[in-house]
């Protein structure tokens, strides 16, 4: 009897030493030398605002899970940021120091990036490869535009292409058809220049040309053509000054005129375009256009 009562008392003495023990470790921990504490708005996420202090950041979130900085949610974006930005500073950047994207978009069904502004979208290349570009656009399959512009377009350098047309309302049947027209491709950096005249009593005309003609032109070329009759024409003086003289055999001929000339303006003379060059070593072996090579021409059978 006497034991087990002995046995009672050292179990409920142990029962107390941890309880006490267990009391006085929790009290210890709640007695931390630089407390957490703050307040916040609701839907604002939580930032520190000193080393033991919580309050609002200026990223919210709403109960749809729509993110904003700097506004209130909205169900327009997903995530959606509005400041005051000067240039070179952006509301959004991607920086990656690898081979990957800096900012990609995506969109299933929709528009993958979207700008909008006095320059809607402007890239800049820092490379100096000449196989790289600010802008790129691809067509995947081939039959969507790798680029739509519904307006001007302006291109300050060299616009290279595989071909070139306009395309307008057909003017017979402009409701139900178009009409296209291919470019007139040349070699050279040509201008052409054309008109009718009739010469004088003598056989003669002075065929003015535009005031920048000489300066902006080299190495002219010729052609005429009489209208209405048979007679002779030639070139009686060639062009000096802005202006050609054209001499027919007979007095009173009209004559159809074209002079064609190079361009030599700094631009074209820094600038001239090499009609054959060697493809380099990473495209060799490949087609702009594989399409067109399925069915062999004359020339490659």
């Amino acid at each position: 009897m006497l034991s087990r009562l002995i046995y009672c008392l050292v179990v409920l003495t142990l029962l107390v030493a941890v309880s006490v023990g267990y009391a006085w470790k929790a009290e210890s921990a709640g007695k931390l030398d630089r407390p957490v504490r703050g307040s916040g708005t609701a839907g604002n996420i939580t930032k520190w605002i000193d080393t033991n202090q919580l309050g609002d950041s200026v990223i919210v979130e709403d109960d749809n899970g729509q993110v904003a900085i700097g506004t209130t949610p909205n169900i327009l974006a997903k995530f959606l940021v509005v400041g005051t930005f000067d240039t070179p500073n952006s509301a959004i950047r991607g920086i990656n120091n690898g081979t990957g994207r800096g900012i990609t978009g995506v969109s299933q069904n929709g528009i993958g990036i979207n700008g909008g502004g006095k320059i809607g979208i402007n890239g800049v290349t820092t490379s100096n490869d000449p196989n790289d570009a600010a802008v790129r656009g691809i067509s995947q399959f081939g039959t969507a535009y790798a680029g739509d512009f519904f307006g001007n377009v302006r291109v300050t350098g060299i616009l290279t292409k595989g071909g070139g047309s306009f395309r307008i309302d057909h003017p017979l049947d402009p409701k139900n058809k178009y009409l296209s027209h291919s470019f007139v491709e040349s070699p050279d950096m040509m201008n052409i220049y054309n008109g009718n005249i009739t010469t004088d009593q003598r056989g003669e005309a002075v065929v003015e040309l535009p005031s920048y003609f000489d300066a902006l032109n080299r190495e002219f070329r010729y052609q005429l053509t009489v209208i209405g009759q048979f007679a002779q024409a030639i070139v009686l003086e060639k062009i000096k000054d802005n202006q050609f003289k054209i001499k027919t055999d007979k007095s009173r001929v009209e004559v159809s005129w074209q002079v064609t000339g190079i361009r030599r303006d700094k631009f074209a003379e820094q600038n001239r375009i090499k009609t054959e060059v060697e493809k380099p070593e990473n495209e060799r072996g490949t087609y702009l256009y594989p399409e067109a090579y399925k069915q062999k021409t004359e020339f490659q059978k």
